[in-house]
């Protein structure tokens, strides 16, 4: 198994991993991308991956599936949260969905959530991750009081340009993402918070 940094990412290719072992090719759409390493660790188990975000990133996947002989595995797409684009009527075995849901306020991220679920094969698992409210982020964050429904502001000018995250975002608590999975009709199989305070979760399908 490709080596991981993130237990989110090793989790998925678990999954990944799981799917193979029944006999299945597994199908897995990674979105946001970014650029691309998670999307490439996928296909390199054996899964079609559909990689999809701002086109600025799509030079970046395609030359990682290039570079790796993955073109036929790795496909890149443009497009974004909350509506990713054209989908059609493909499901997947995994969905990750790493660090997407903070630049959208909480109706928009259930909207979200709600449409990448419907994208899922039953039983197949939604991976997700947020920063969190109670990490280095929240320290200063102007909105940090405020509830989960009206919670989306800008971040300390100095923690935002760290973090590159200019514009306004929802921080989560772990209990936040749990009630976010359930709003969105999803089963949580489990929630965590990272040491440095970044909250993560596993819905499935049901």
């Amino acid at each position: 198994m490709p080596a991981v940094a993130d237990e989110l990412e090793h989790l998925s290719l678990e999954e990944i991993a799981k799917c193979n072992r029944h006999g299945n090719q597994a199908r897995a759409l990674d979105l946001p991308c970014g650029d691309g390493h998670h999307s490439l660790a996928m296909a390199e188990l054996g899964a079609q991956v559909l990689a999809i975000d701002n086109e600025a990133y799509g030079k970046q996947v395609r030359a990682r599936a290039l570079g790796a002989s993955l073109r036929d595995l790795l496909v890149f797409q443009s497009g974004s949260l909350p509506q990713p684009g054209a989908l059609g009527d493909k499901a997947y075995d995994v969905i990750f969905c790493h660090h997407g849901l903070h630049t959208l306020p909480y109706k928009d991220a259930k909207t979200a959530v709600k449409q990448l679920l419907k994208h899922l094969k039953i039983g197949g698992k939604l991976f997700l991750s947020t920063y969190g409210l109670y990490s280095e982020l929240g320290d200063t964050y102007a909105d940090r009081e405020e509830t989960i429904l009206s919670r989306f502001g800008p971040l300390d000018a100095a923690v935002a340009q760290k973090y590159n995250l200019p514009g306004p975002v929802c921080l989560y608590s772990e209990r936040d993402l749990f009630l976010l999975i359930l709003e969105s009709g999803g089963g949580v199989l489990r929630t965590f918070t990272t040491t440095y305070g970044s909250v993560k979760g596993v819905a499935v399908r049901i």
